[in-house]
């Protein structure tokens, strides 16, 4: 138990290391881009296939995510998504809100999945005493700690963490729907 809370202590904190060396990396896009690959003996790339659009199907179902390819020769989904509300900064003259947008590609074959979630951009949401909103994108590579002369340190140093933190979960989330582990969507009403 102790090992598994420092595992997630370090995967929280962007020091991750796994079988294939996938640290916490800025990929060819400059985004923030982790990868794991399942072992998914006995299941055949149809079976993990549907089982990876299912979890498409019941977690990017809101106005906010979208499945932007669906290639079933070769095996990949992949989908939009946003982590809202990862950082709010409220102050007297004005208040931050920052979302993280993502990326979360499946592929799968013959008894092994790969999923690749990458950190694409920030959206902060400005506002002062008058309104309206003013929305700012930022790519997640462009501010701290990526980026040490990047606008408000702090902010973006915590935004980066959270996002981390809610990125693992989601990778955790498309695991076990591809080993078939729970496919209870937590948005169920029923």
């Amino acid at each position: 138990m102790l090992n598994q809370f420092i595992h997630l202590s370090n995967l929280i904190h962007g020091k991750m290391i796994d079988e294939r060396n996938g640290q916490w990396q800025l990929d060819d896009n400059e985004y923030c881009t982790l990868q794991k690959v399942i072992d998914c003996q006995g299941k055949d790339k149809a079976e993990l296939y549907n089982r990876s659009l299912e979890y498409f199907i019941n977690n990017f179902s809101d106005v906010n995510s979208a499945i932007l390819e669906r290639n079933i020769p070769d095996g990949i989904i992949i989908g939009r998504g946003v982590y809202k509300k990862v950082r709010v900064l409220n102050s007297d003259l004005r208040n931050s809100v920052v979302d993280t947008w993502y990326l979360l590609k499946v592929e799968v074959r013959d008894g092994r999945a790969k999923i690749t979630l990458s950190l694409t951009q920030y959206e902060e949401s400005v506002r002062g005493s008058e309104p309206p909103d003013i929305h700012y994108l930022y790519p997640v590579s462009k501010q701290y700690p990526f980026n040490p002369a990047g606008y408000q340190k702090d902010l973006y140093e915590q935004s980066l963490k959270i996002s981390k933190s809610r990125a693992v979960e989601t990778i955790a989330s498309a695991e076990s729907a591809l080993l078939g582990k729970s496919m209870q969507n937590k948005n169920d009403n029923w």
